[in-house]
């Protein structure tokens, strides 16, 4: 079985140890990032430090940022994530039980970075030679992503199920949004992007004109205590908090709620909601 820190320490040549207090969240923190065959070294700069290194006010500028970084985001996700794979788990259980993943099924990560759920589910899938499964990885190009494919790559090569497992990796362009391999999707993952994205209500029109009716939609949309006219805050953007709300009516217009209850959503916005694409 595969380590978290299996791939990630062939790929930066840094020790489990190094790999763990480099992706170790801190405040004020300024690591001394290595670099790879896709990414320069960083060092003793914040990220606020990285974000300031140019004006950030157009689309790829921001998206700059991205690569700007580093290995940074590469260490802090697999960090964060390592412990919560139960929870990837538990939501692939979900759609199998349900028969929404199932044979020739299209996954899709959005925003995917190192792409822990996939990453999760082919790490412990008995993946039968009867089943084959189609994933789509989506990012902006930057190091997350680039490792994101080397480790998936490595991970379907050292099980043997290279003849089951279709990967399609899209990079996202300021004037090109994903086409998903032009086949429609069953289930689509945005976990924490989309305060991110410039504009959430191009990404979901895009999303949910790929999907299938009946397909399921997992998403969160991290909503900070922030004024309303407030400026960017590093890579939260404003103008992804000024469209939230057209980004919902959107998706309540063609999705069905699944779960939570609206109730539990008002009291936590920030929590991961699970919809369900309707025939319109």
């Amino acid at each position: 079985m595969f380590e978290w820190y299996t791939h990630l320490c062939d790929y930066h040549n840094v020790t489990p140890e190094k790999a763990l207090k480099l992706g170790t969240r801190a405040d004020g923190r300024k690591p001394d990032l290595p670099g790879s065959e896709t990414c320069k070294p960083v060092s003793n700069m914040t990220m606020e430090d990285i974000w300031s290194m140019k004006e950030r006010k157009d689309i790829q500028s921001i998206f700059d940022f991205y690569k700007d970084q580093g290995a940074w985001s590469t260490f802090r996700q697999c960090v964060r994530h390592k412990d919560l794979e139960q929870l990837h788990l538990s939501y692939f259980d979900l759609l199998i039980k349900n028969g929404i993943i199932k044979n020739n099924s299209h996954v899709c990560e959005y925003g995917c970075g190192v792409a822990p759920f996939v990453t999760t589910f082919l790490k412990y899938a008995q993946i039968k030679e009867d089943i084959k499964l189609n994933f789509t990885l989506v990012d902006v190009d930057c190091d997350h992503f680039n490792f994101a494919k080397y480790r998936l790559n490595k991970i379907i090569e050292q099980k043997g199920v290279k003849d089951f497992v279709t990967l399609n990796f899209e990079t996202v362009k300021p004037d090109q949004l994903p086409s998903f391999n032009n086949k429609k999707l069953d289930v689509l993952f945005c976990f924490e992007v989309l305060e991110h994205v410039p504009s959430p209500v191009k990404v979901i029109e895009n999303i949910r004109s790929n999907m299938n009716p009946g397909a399921v939609y997992i998403e969160n949309f991290i909503k900070h205590d922030l004024e309303e006219d407030e400026e960017d805050t590093g890579c939260d953007l404003k103008s992804a908090r000024d469209e939230r709300n057209q980004y919902y009516t959107i998706l309540e217009e063609y999705y069905n709620l699944v779960f939570p209850s609206i109730e539990q959503i008002k009291s936590n916005p920030n929590t991961t909601k699970i919809w369900q694409r309707n025939s319109l």
